[in-house]
């Protein structure tokens, strides 16, 4: 079984062989406690440093290439953003925020957040 190990918290999460599962999701449903706000790929809060793996993520998509920018070729990915296809090791700083005032500006309160987090983590996956 493939395993995503999110280094800084301690916590290792293993999924089924031939599944592309989203990096953040999983953090999230097993409490591994990556940062996050808007999980849409709009804030940055939730980027991770890959530390092993690279080859097992999926491409970055455009949200992402727009908010990273060159921090994409040193190794920084957008866990929201982010499928896994195989193992992985990752690390972050726990308090990490947004990436600029602006992001945050467009970042919905920590209520509405709460909600679509629960509503995003109980939904299928249509990926």
């Amino acid at each position: 079984m493939p395993t995503i190990r999110y280094v800084t918290s301690g916590c290792a999460v293993d999924f089924a062989d031939g599944d592309d599962v989203n990096m953040l999701r999983v953090a999230i449903r097993n409490e591994c406690h990556v940062p996050y706000r808007c999980a849409s790929g709009n804030c940055g809060t939730d980027r991770v440093h890959v530390e092993d793996g690279h080859e097992n993520l999926s491409a970055p998509r455009r949200r992402e290439r727009e908010r990273l920018g060159d921090l994409l070729d040193d190794g920084w990915r957008l866990a929201c953003q982010t499928y896994v296809s195989g193992d992985c090791s990752v690390t972050w700083d726990p308090d990490q925020t947004a990436l600029d005032e602006r992001a945050t500006d467009r970042s919905l309160p920590d209520a509405v957040n709460e909600r679509l987090a629960r509503r995003w983590l109980s939904a299928e996956d249509t990926d």
